[in-house]
């Protein structure tokens, strides 16, 4: 049926739409309720990203949805940088707080290991960047509250008005790759104190997630490091044995030991 059909139904909820609703992918259609219940309005703001997604896609951000809401009501914030993040070091999870009164109750919640790299923007010019794999840019971290010494060293415009300042971050999700903190949306002079306040809570969240990407870094490595200890230490079990029951000379067994112990 063409798409002024009455006779449709959502393809989650089984229920009939009207001529409010979304086209999706396998040719279904999402009614405004599961719709509003995924919070799709935050994956594009356009039915470009809807399209692409199926009904199992849209079940599972219904599903993560109210995860979400759960993990906001255990949220239990151990460093706020002004009105715009929290983070929960415990529980290795973050927010967003909303830009108008810096509330989290619409806050999505993620993970430390969500973060794959972060972009400090200034009127759309890369100021400062980071993430894993890759040293923080255009910034230096001092000390364990990662304060910045000194200015950043990338590019800057020499004019006196900032009309934008957000840090852009990217996510390891699909249907949500990017996610922006706004800490200017307006035109502020430069050497006022409202620009200075913002720029100063602007670097002080690019070096708490810094940190954090640097912690996700060396708990991967780690992790690796350890699964290696344990495969050598394995294989020299098996060696043993086969020393123990005469396959292997003494001298054969230290051989190999020292083969997989890598002295």
């Amino acid at each position: 049926m063409g798409f002024f059909s009455l006779k449709q139904v959502c393809g989650v909820c089984d229920q009939e739409v009207g001529l409010n609703r979304f086209r999706i992918a396998d040719k279904k259609w999402v009614c405004p309720s599961c719709f509003k219940a995924a919070n799709l309005k935050k994956i594009g703001q356009n039915e470009k990203a809807i399209t692409h997604m199926t009904v199992e896609d849209i079940k599972n951000a219904i599903l993560t949805q109210k995860e979400n809401k759960l993990e906001l009501e255990s949220f239990n914030p151990t460093k706020r940088i002004g009105n715009f993040v929290e983070f929960d070091d415990n529980n290795k999870k973050w927010l967003i707080l909303s830009s108008i009164l810096g509330k989290r109750n619409k806050s999505t919640v993620y993970d430390y290991s969500d973060i794959v790299d972060f972009e400090l923007l200034e009127d759309g010019e890369s100021i400062s960047s980071g993430g894993l794999g890759r040293a923080l840019v255009g910034g230096a971290l001092f000390g364990g509250a990662g304060a910045i010494v000194g200015g950043v060293t990338g590019k800057k415009k020499t004019k006196g008005i900032c009309s934008s300042l957000k840090l852009k971050i990217t996510l390891n999700n699909i249907y949500n790759p990017v996610v922006y903190v706004n800490f200017i949306e307006t035109d502020m002079k430069k050497s006022g104190v409202l620009y200075k306040n913002a720029y100063k809570l602007a670097h002080e969240c690019l070096s708490v997630l810094e940190l954090i990407c640097n912690q996700q870094q060396t708990s991967v490595e780690s992790t690796s490091h350890q699964g290696q200890s344990i495969s050598a230490a394995d294989e020299i079990l098996k060696y043993k044995q086969l020393l123990d029951i005469g396959v292997l000379t003494q001298e054969e067994f230290e051989e190999k030991k020292k083969e997989l112990l890598k002295i």
